[in-house]
């Protein structure tokens, strides 16, 4: 999985108080890169981003086309985001890979940098819990999109907590634990998990489970 070692900081109005020094901590190096630099550059698969929301509102256009195109090319997360502003299902949809709010604790934003950093994901867990129950709900319904239908009984009981719990930012090995199995158990349910849903990574994957939730 990929292990990212620079983080550049995307800021408009408001500084990210202490965000910098809790990723040197980290052995993180922060990097001074401009919006147009990141786009206009080959990416750089070491490089995540964390793009400071502050002013800036998710619902603007032009805000979320520069989540979007950045979400495309780097491991790209929310910061300094406003309680009640804006629903992880949204930040999601973008392609972000986490989202942290501005009146998280110290050491929670210090665990959702290193959760990330580490290739996972870090969204509240109530995320993915609402999307299994729903797909859980529907498992045993008529629908007429036979397609995620099929995608979605396919999965068993086991592979569908998996899924949660990688919503939750989980790795393997405290899947593993939660579940009483290997971690290596967990990376086989992985894949058996992508090649039913079609999701390459675990960010398409919990953008799947948003679909199907819904369709």
């Amino acid at each position: 999985m990929t292990r990212f070692s620079q983080l550049a900081l995307i800021e408009h109005q408001k500084r990210t108080q202490n965000f910098a020094l809790l990723a040197e901590s980290l052995e993180i190096e922060v990097i001074h890169l401009s919006l147009h630099e990141l786009l206009n550059q080959i990416p750089d698969k070491e490089i995540m981003v964390a793009y400071s929301l502050s002013s800036e509102q998710l619902s603007r256009t032009s805000t979320a086309n520069e989540v979007a195109a950045l979400a495309k090319g780097y491991a790209l997360f929310l910061v300094n985001v406003k309680p009640d502003s804006v629903k992880p299902s949204q930040a999601l949809n973008l392609g972000a890979r986490g989202i942290i709010y501005e009146n998280e604790h110290l050491d929670r934003v210090l665990t959702a940098l290193k959760v990330i950093s580490q290739g996972e994901l870090y969204y509240p867990r109530s995320l993915l819990s609402d999307k299994i129950e729903e797909m859980m709900l529907r498992r045993h319904a008529d629908d007429d999109t036979a397609t995620s239908f099929s995608q979605i009984s396919s999965l068993t009981p086991q592979e569908l907590k998996i899924i949660e719990l990688v919503g939750t930012g989980a790795r393997n090995k405290e899947i593993g634990e939660q579940l009483n199995i290997s971690a290596h158990t967990v990376k086989t349910h992985l894949s058996s998990i992508f090649r039913k849903t079609g999701a390459r990574n675990r960010v398409e994957l919990l953008k799947w489970a948003s679909y199907a939730s819904t369709n």
